[in-house]
């Protein structure tokens, strides 16, 4: 954790933008391939600090600032998110570029839950169909009102698609996976005709959500904004469906009535989404064989053979949707 975050130099800084008063504590509280968060508390005040892992991906500041930029956008909606503190980008400090936001109290749906989410049908319902109304909550903010004009490029979204990730996928020089091309191939012949872009979270699911403890159920924030861009806001709904429902079958919400409550919640009508699920696979695919190459080149990264059996069974996927 040393390594990390220095808290005396933490304090130091805090002080300097007269930030809370007195000694700082500060706890590990996540590490993920690319961030890591920490609980910060001083005095009766507590945050989360967020910045590069050790190993750190290239461009992992920039992508920190981004982070920032799109969460304090987020401060002027209503979108549950952590609302952000500050930005450091004084390197002096903590040895990169990080930022503090508030601590959301909540869980992650993830067994095991707390009661009365871990045995009462209705609420664990509750906790699904809160997930859709919230992703619907994002996708109805006008981006360009809060200052995102320039977050992302819509234009040619899904024409890029294939390219983007397949030339990825090359720079990994690993080993050939079969069947991804047909999946490219058929991506490019489906590619959908109109969009209305929106935020993207670009990895919605449950490991990035929060809930509040008390009923009903409501996402208290969405976390980990890295990926987020402007784009298609059907990728997002698909996602969340792919990961969702196989880990929560009946009596969890189906995957219609997802889609249903989305809908409602929306005002989107919803197509077929057999497009999007093939893309969504695809993307995993690529993001998670990189995961798998470079820590099979990396000496201090941690092996990954999991995710490249992961990546394989998104592929599967993927070809699933052709049918």
């Amino acid at each position: 954790m040393a390594a990390l975050l220095d808290a005396g130099r933490l304090r130091e800084w805090l002080d300097s933008v007269e930030i809370g008063s007195g000694a700082v504590t500060v706890e590990p509280i996540g590490h993920g391939q690319s961030n890591a968060m920490f609980a910060v508390q001083r005095g009766d005040a507590r945050w989360i600090l967020r910045r590069p892992s050790k190993v750190a991906l290239e461009r992992a500041n920039d992508g920190i600032r981004r982070e920032y930029r799109l969460q304090k956008a987020l401060d002027q909606t209503g979108v549950p998110h952590a609302r952000t503190v500050a930005l450091c980008d004084d390197h002096d400090v903590l040895g990169c570029t990080f930022f503090l936001m508030e601590r959301v109290e909540g869980f992650v749906p993830v067994a095991p839950m707390p009661p009365p989410y871990d045995s009462d049908v209705e609420a664990q319902r509750e906790i699904a169909f809160s997930l859709a109304d919230a992703l619907a909550v994002l996708h109805a903010v006008d981006w360009r009102a809060i200052g995102l004009g320039d977050f992302g490029r819509p234009d040619g979204f899904h024409e890029r698609q294939v390219s983007r990730w397949m030339k990825q996928l090359e720079s990994y020089q690993g080993r050939e996976l079969d069947g991804i091309h047909d999946v490219a191939r058929w991506l490019e012949r489906n590619v959908p005709s109109d969009f209305s872009p929106t935020i993207m979270h670009a990895d919605y699911h449950m490991m990035n959500v929060m809930i509040a403890h008390e009923r009903p159920a409501r996402v208290a924030a969405i976390v980990d904004w890295e990926t987020a861009t402007i784009g298609d806001p059907l990728l997002d709904l698909a996602g969340f469906l792919r990961i969702w429902c196989p880990i929560y079958p009946e009596p969890w919400p189906t995957e219609a009535e997802l889609v249903e409550r989305y809908a409602r919640a929306s005002g989107r009508a919803i197509p077929d989404l057999r497009y999007y699920a093939a893309l969504y696979h695809y993307r995993m695919t690529v993001l998670l064989e990189g995961i798998h190459q470079r820590s099979r080149r990396d000496p201090n990264k941690p092996d990954a053979t999991v995710m490249g059996e992961l990546a394989l069974a998104n592929l599967a996927q993927a070809i699933a949707q052709l049918d």
